[in-house]
């Protein structure tokens, strides 16, 4: 089985949790904020091979390095673009319309379903409700999934932006995270990790 080691990079003004998953020298990347250089600099001086950007969602604190990313490595983004609508919402509202040199890379449009990465599954699943578009990873191999703003350890992800619905957010969670194995990682865009069956007990949301 490959290996797959888990870093995380705290990132940005609203400290934004990006992951970098390597295999050897080959590498992926699961969002990306604003003033990524610690990120770039470990790409750079360990000569990684990035071979795909992947977004859980496109609220500027998860894509505002993204540009900057690309540039390094010229690796694909894949992204659901339904949520390119946030590149004409304000900042103010979870979107980067005053920043277009911060969403300024192309994303391939990426539906739910199975992929695989460094020879191992990713299933790509559909969590709509915090954006329109928001999607989670999950690595079964890994017991985790990446699930950016979509549930946090006894929290959920905000809904009063534009594209957000908290009872389409919370289907996703009962349809498409808790379904997962209790033991499975939840890796979030901020803050600490937690697992299934810890939300499913502790959650105030569905407790």
């Amino acid at each position: 089985m490959t290996n797959i080691a888990v870093e995380t990079f705290i990132l940005g003004p609203l400290e934004t949790n990006c992951y970098l998953l390597t295999s050897g020298k080959d590498a992926i990347v699961i969002d990306c904020a604003p003033e990524p250089f610690p990120l770039l600099e470990a790409i750079k001086t360990r000569n990684l091979n990035v071979t795909a950007i992947y977004l859980t969602h496109m609220h500027l604190d998860h894509i505002g390095g993204v540009g900057e990313l690309q540039q390094l490595t010229g690796a694909e983004v894949f992204g659901n673009i339904e949520d390119m609508y946030l590149n004409e919402v304000s900042f103010s509202y979870g979107g980067s319309k005053e920043f277009p040199q911060l969403h300024d890379f192309k994303a391939t449009d990426l539906k739910p379903g199975k992929q695989f990465i460094f020879d191992q599954p990713m299933m790509v699943l559909d969590t709509p409700g915090h954006t329109r578009g928001s999607l989670s990873y999950f690595f079964p191999a890994l017991n985790c999934v990446f699930v950016g703003d979509v549930i946090f350890m006894i929290a959920v992800g905000r809904t009063d932006f534009p594209g957000g619905d908290s009872e389409t957010l919370l289907n996703s969670i009962r349809n498409r995270i808790f379904i997962l194995p209790d033991e499975t990682q939840i890796h979030s865009g901020h803050g600490p990790m937690t697992t299934v069956i810890h939300e499913k007990r502790n959650n105030p949301f569905f407790t």
